[in-house]
């Protein structure tokens, strides 16, 4: 049917379409004849550089080559009405969308004058449109994605739902959303609203549970997008899904887990600055505190005031705000002001930008624990001081027992000394016995002479006689001679009586050098006992004072290993430190002082025990007994009857 207007009425549509619409006109063959300023505008170009110019100058130069361009062509001039968008090329070679038809004129004889294309352009539409299904392309390769009718009908799915699933989409398409769902969850009020909200245009969103078609759960990550059409009345339901099973799953043992540790730790979490976030029933019953009470307040309120305001405190709450991991036993203080003991963990959180966002510790109260540990190693130190006490006793007796021994040594000398002296005078006495023996034979001799003296002088005496007076003279002399006979035989008898006597005071000598040698030999033998009992004495001794030393050192390391479980992060010490027991002073205000003994020592610091801990200030002056130079001390620490010290200037020599 054609429409049949006045001329008029032709130019008034023809000039209607010219202000709205980008118009351009060819010959049969493509040529241009005509183009309006929509057109020109649009494609940058004046009238005079594209008229008489083919269409191909719109056109890519491969397409303008093709048989598909050919083919647009000759459909036209046979007539052939075109409608379609296009890319055509403006000037510069920028590329522009129209939304174009190709319209035949045709004459009175039925052939063809001329084409008029009729345009709008569409370039930002087109950029639009191309980037929206650029999305939802991405979304199909990434996700999964399934339509549905308003009351839940499967429409279509896409090949990523479908696997997710383990489904075909002959399998689906055409039945209801509940296939994925339990059997128990299909008639459920909350279903059946569900999508009554979905009918009504409301967007709903989370994670879903749903059944595969194995008949086991998987988990998703949806959200259900209502379809308007151009009135705003929506149409049908698009749902866009990712498969979260695998994370729900890690979740769900993540949540587990905590959830355990939640039970059986305290657990307490904090801001990177130290402000308390929250905290479990087990850490505010170890504690004795409640969640209004701690909740916004600092971590200090569990420390001590001294720790609190020191470097190491500080320390501590930076390398957490680093990002560190911390461990250790800690000694911290409840409601109460009693002190409790935790083995814990700082453990810092990060978001997924590795955004450090609070820091949780996980505790477990091991007070009683310590407490424990903290009597063994008082006992174990008690025994270390008596056992270095008893070596040094042993090492007291030794040194007596080598003075017995060395006595017993002298002494050794001085018997045999005596030894050779009783011999050498029982040899002299030997020596005055056999010279008294000569001396009687020598007397005896003498006895026999005067004998026979006295016996001539008497006969002399009678010869003399017989002579009468002639014989007188003579007679004189023997008489001399016979009186010097009887002295010399007086004088005999006389040396035999003396040496008679000296040979018994001889032989008494000589029995009393035989008592006195026997007598030697005894002591003798009791000096060389008591010099072998001395160094037997000796030689236990010194195997005693080894084995002292070694129960010492072993006792030692028992009181070391003990005490590293007391030892917390905070107040680990810088240096190695060297377990000792001496005694020292306390030194503060005017004159007071306060007797301890030091328990280790290190190049920093050094624990001290005594009974009245609770009067030592803050800072003082440690006087060690054995001599050493004072030191200037600043608490760090304070459990019963031991404190923590740290040396203010860091010199100290180690005792041995």
């Amino acid at each position: 049917m054609t429409l049949l207007l006045p001329q008029s009425d032709w130019r008034e549509i023809v000039d209607a379409f010219s202000r709205s619409q980008a118009i351009i006109q060819f010959k049969p063959d493509g040529t241009i004849l005509e183009a309006n300023e929509n057109f020109l505008r649009t494609f940058g170009y004046s009238l005079d550089e594209i008229k008489g110019l083919h269409h191909r100058m719109f056109v890519d130069p491969d397409y303008a080559k093709s048989s598909d361009y050919e083919r647009l062509w000759i459909a036209l001039a046979k007539g052939e009405f075109q409608s379609a968008e296009f890319a055509r090329i403006a000037k510069g070679g920028k590329e522009v969308w129209i939304q174009a038809t190709y319209n035949p004129v045709i004459s009175r004889s039925g052939t063809v004058r001329k084409i008029v294309k009729i345009a709008t352009d569409i370039t930002e539409k087109k950029r639009k449109a191309l980037e929206a299904q650029g999305q939802i392309d991405a979304i199909n390769r990434s996700q999964a994605v399934i339509q549905f009718d308003l009351d839940g009908t499967i429409l279509d799915a896409n090949p990523n739902f479908l696997k997710s699933l383990g489904y075909e989409l002959s399998e689906v398409k055409g039945k209801h959303h509940s296939l994925f769902l339990d059997p128990e969850d299909r008639n459920k009020p909350e279903y059946k609203a569900f999508w009554r909200k979905l009918g009504e245009g409301a967007y709903q969103s989370g994670e879903f549970r749903r059944r595969h078609k194995d008949g086991r759960d998987i988990w998703i990550l949806a959200s259900y997008n209502p379809i308007l059409d151009a009135a705003g009345h929506p149409f049908k339901v698009v749902k866009f899904a990712t498969d979260v099973t695998s994370e729900k799953l890690r979740n769900a043992e993540y949540e587990g887990q905590i959830a355990a540790i939640s039970r059986s730790q305290a657990m307490i979490s904090f801001t990177r600055e130290g402000i308390i976030l929250d905290a479990n029933e087990n850490f505010l019953r170890t504690t004795g505190y409640s969640a209004a009470e701690v909740v916004g307040k600092h971590h200090r309120m569990f420390v001590s005031p001294d720790y609190a305001q020191s470097k190491e405190y500080a320390s501590f709450w930076k390398e957490l705000g680093d990002g560190k991991h911390t461990s250790a036993i800690y000694q911290r203080y409840g409601k109460s002001g009693d002190p409790i003991w935790l083995q814990a963990t700082y453990n810092p959180i990060f978001d997924a930008s590795g955004r450090l966002i609070k820091i949780t510790k996980f505790a477990t109260d091991v007070t009683q624990n310590m407490k424990s540990r903290q009597t063994a190693i008082a006992a174990a130190e008690e025994t270390l001081g008596t056992v270095e006490q008893t070596v040094a006793s042993a090492r007291e007796i030794t040194g007596s027992a080598q003075d017995v021994s060395r006595g017993m040594d002298e002494a050794q000398r001085a018997v045999d000394d005596m030894q050779t002296r009783s011999e050498a005078a029982g040899r002299s006495t030997e020596t005055l016995r056999n010279a008294a023996a000569s001396m009687d034979d020598v007397v005896q001799l003498i006895s026999k002479v005067a004998d026979q003296i006295n016996l001539l002088s008497l006969n002399a005496t009678i010869e003399a006689a017989r002579a009468g007076e002639a014989g007188r003279g003579f007679a004189v002399v023997a008489n001399e001679v016979k009186d010097l006979a009887s002295q010399t035989s007086q004088a005999t008898t006389r040396i035999f009586a003396e040496i008679e006597e000296m040979q018994t005071v001889a032989g008494a000598v000589d029995e009393a050098l035989k008592a006195i040698q026997s007598s030697i030999t005894e002591v003798q033998e009791l000096v060389q006992g008591t010099s072998t009992a001395a160094e037997q004495q000796c030689a236990a001794t010194d195997e005693i004072s080894s084995k002292l030393m070694l129960a010492s050192e072993n006792v030692a390391s028992v009181c070391s290993n003990l005490d590293n479980w007391v030892v917390g992060m905070e107040n680990r010490r810088k240096s190695e430190r060297t377990r000792v027991h001496q005694h020292a002073e306390i030194r503060f205000g005017d004159n007071e002082y306060l007797q301890c003994s030091v328990r280790d020592i290190s190049e920093t610091g050094a624990r001290l025990h005594l009974t009245n801990a609770g009067n030592v200030p803050s800072q003082f002056t440690l006087h060690f007994n054995d001599g050493k130079a004072e030191r200037s001390c600043r608490l760090v620490r304070r459990d019963g009857d031991n404190i923590g010290i740290e040396f203010v200037k860091n010199v100290l020599a180690l005792s041995a």
